[in-house]
């Protein structure tokens, strides 16, 4: 099994895990090692040592001092250095070896008595409280049935991306209409908004000369970034609407989406084939299933959201940035969808195991890896659903 590299414009692979993430360290850039003798600088301390000894004729470099970041000394886990560590790079957070910053909005005596707490990175896993998971619930009980592209029966908090979790807490918060819960979900929405932007070398594909179908697909990143966007619009308290009657994009946020829209049209997201690819016949034809299903719903709701936005601004909006290669444009079109709707809504929303089993088909467990369906692409269709409402696209 060959481990391959996450970031967009590197196809290195590697025969061992850690291996890997040694490699996607060097992608930060955050930290060099100079040489004291001649200044000259490397990405890694082992590289700067040996450069001492073979040049310099140093036996020993005494090494630096290491101090543990924010989230390994959370954990209580032995830190290998940086910034960034290799367990933040592997993780997808942010690694920082600032103290942790804890953002309490509003600070009021008489709000909630667990307010929610939120660092500058990511909570860990192991400090999530039962406040955040109860916002978690809210966010699959209020939220959830109208934007269905997250597999509620395969969702483990634990095990998820942090920035995916943190974006699910702030549309609980929002929806739960709590004491002084929507300031705080914009609050943390705005600390989010600063871990997107400096984890954009990781996910954003939009600039990458070299980013394709073969590269890794972030998923939970992606789900995170549109779960933004959509807070962006619903937290506006007085949204300017567009010539076409629909809620326009501020700036930053339309170049978000712009940026997401581009990577997933790179990397080749849209279109079935590469969905099958991922995936070999000897897989668990459960898990085949749930995670092409989990692919075409995002980008179903990804549609959705680009339709549901103005247009009549975007020309002059800062999206059309000259640094992204290839398009000028977030829409996406009917056109832009070649791969089969969604299937078996029940089976999707199932939660145990007995609603499994009881919406589960006989063929769910024979997926054709090489039956691309292509006359029951969406795209297919794409005049006559260019005419209509989506909504129905998740049934």
């Amino acid at each position: 099994m060959a481990f391959v590299c996450r970031f967009s414009h590197c196809n290195a692979r590697y025969q061992r895990r850690e291996h890997l993430r040694r490699h996607e360290t060097q992608h930060h850039r955050r930290q060099r090692f100079q040489c004291s003798n001649c200044n000259r600088e490397f990405g890694r301390s082992d590289t700067l040592r040996r450069h001492m000894q073979k040049v310099h004729g140093v036996k020993e470099c005494a090494p630096p001092p290491k101090q543990a970041c924010t989230y390994c000394r959370d954990q209580k886990i032995r830190c290998q250095g940086g910034p960034p560590c290799s367990k933040c790079v592997y993780r997808g957070i942010d690694c920082s070896l600032s103290q942790q910053v804890e953002v309490q909005p509003g600070d009021d005596p008489s709000g909630p008595p667990d307010t929610l707490s939120i660092n500058h990175s990511t909570h860990s896993k192991s400090s999530r409280t039962e406040k955040e998971r109860h916002f978690l619930d809210l966010y699959f009980k209020l939220f959830h049935p109208h934007w269905p592209f997250i597999h509620q029966g395969s969702f483990r908090e634990d095990n998820e991306t942090p920035l995916l979790v943190q974006s699910m807490i702030v549309i609980g918060l929002w929806a739960s209409k709590e004491p002084n819960a929507q300031s705080k979900a914009i609050d943390l929405h705005n600390v989010l908004s600063s871990a997107i932007h400096q984890q954009k070398e990781i996910w954003d594909a939009s600039t990458s000369k070299d980013a394709c179908s073969t590269c890794s697909w972030p998923i939970p990143t992606y789900q995170a970034i549109l779960l933004h966007i959509i807070f962006a619009v619903l937290c506006k308290d007085s949204g300017a609407l567009g010539l076409d009657l629909k809620p326009s994009l501020a700036p930053a946020v339309a170049d978000l989406l712009h940026r997401l829209v581009t990577s997933c049209r790179k990397l080749g997201m849209l279109y079935y084939p590469n969905m099958l690819s991922r995936y070999c016949q000897n897989d668990l034809a459960s898990l085949v299933w749930i995670g092409i299903e989990e692919v075409k719903r995002f980008n179903i709701a990804l549609f959705r959201a680009c339709r549901a936005f103005s247009s009549s601004g975007e020309q002059g909006s800062s999206i059309d940035s000259p640094d992204i290669a290839g398009t000028t444009s977030w829409r996406l079109y009917a056109r832009d969808l070649q791969f089969p709707l969604p299937r078996n809504t029940p089976l999707w929303a199932a939660t145990s195991r007995e609603e499994w089993d009881s919406a589960a088909p006989d063929d769910v467990y024979g997926i054709n890896l090489n039956d691309t369906l292509e006359a029951e692409w969406i795209s297919k269709s794409a005049d006559v659903l260019e005419l209509t409402e989506t909504s129905h696209l998740f049934g």
